[in-house]
């Protein structure tokens, strides 16, 4: 009875490296910046070999943000890479370039886009027991449990709620209203998102007056690098310098890769936190 137990202790030990071995062996595609970080903080960041160009975060990423926009990336660039996995959600679903990846015998997870926590959950999930790192998952989505109910705690402190508009656009800017990933982010961090629509609007003067903001946030690339006229792209509107946000000069931005739903969404919502409503007393 013990020889038996201990062949079939002996033969588990086996099917668990050989396992490790072949996650390990993967060479791992990713589309989504929120996907990159997810891998990254699972600890397979050095099996993947190239990811989109919105890869940026983290900083270890950019170096393989070799490929192009998620909306425009070509099975040709993606083979050059010899992958063997390549990780994606359904943001910017290509059936075709999945059936050819698949038909080169690469593997594909294409995963839901995460609108809420319990999505990005799941992601955690799914690409941890992928690449057999499920026990890092558990850790991560504790973590992340963690960080939303310091979140929670910090909001108690609130005594006087601010509105903000998120704003962005390279020509003209557009608003995020509802339902966005951008509105729950300031809903994490106590912030109220006075635009009442859906989606995402083009900017118009009278928006502007009926939203009267606090403060303005915009991603870090608007103003990187530009110093007083990236901010008179936004004070420099008359509809924006008459409200509260443009008498007070009131702006603030996040990165760029942050604006989808993603593991640092509630670092950010604490950042934005912090800055608007200062450290609790």
């Amino acid at each position: 009875m013990n020889h038996f137990k201990l062949i079939g202790a002996t033969l588990l030990a086996w099917q668990l490296l050989v396992s490790q071995v072949a996650y390990a062996s993967e060479r791992i595609i990713i589309s989504g910046s929120n996907i990159t970080e997810i891998v990254f903080a699972l600890g397979a960041g050095g099996q993947v070999v190239g990811a989109d160009k919105t890869s940026t975060s983290p900083k270890q990423a950019k170096a393989i943000a070799v490929l192009g926009h998620p909306s425009n990336l070509s099975v040709e660039g993606i083979l050059s890479l010899s992958p063997t996995l390549y990780i994606s959600d359904d943001k910017y679903l290509n059936r075709r370039l999945n059936s050819q990846l698949e038909q080169a015998n690469v593997k594909t997870l294409i995963l839901k886009q995460a609108i809420n926590i319990a999505d990005l959950k799941q992601q955690i999930s799914l690409i941890a027991l992928t690449l057999g790192k499920s026990q890092e998952g558990i850790v991560l989505i504790n973590q992340l449990e963690k960080e939303l109910n310091e979140l929670k705690e910090l909001k108690k402190s609130i005594k006087k709620p601010q509105k903000a508009i998120f704003l962005y656009g390279k020509n003209s800017l557009l608003i995020a209203g509802q339902k966005t990933p951008v509105d729950r982010l300031l809903a994490m961090a106590g912030i109220i998102n006075p635009a009442s629509f859906e989606g995402v609007k083009p900017m118009t003067p009278e928006s502007i007056i009926i939203i009267n903001p606090d403060l303005i946030i915009t991603v870090d690339k608007a103003l990187a690098g530009k110093g007083q006229k990236g901010r008179e792209r936004f004070f420099g509107i008359p509809a924006i310098g008459a409200t509260p946000a443009g008498k007070n000069q009131r702006i603030t931005t996040i990165p760029i890769s942050h604006t989808n739903l993603g593991i640092n969404t509630p670092k950010t919502a604490k950042k934005l936190f912090m800055e608007v409503y200062g450290t609790p007393e």
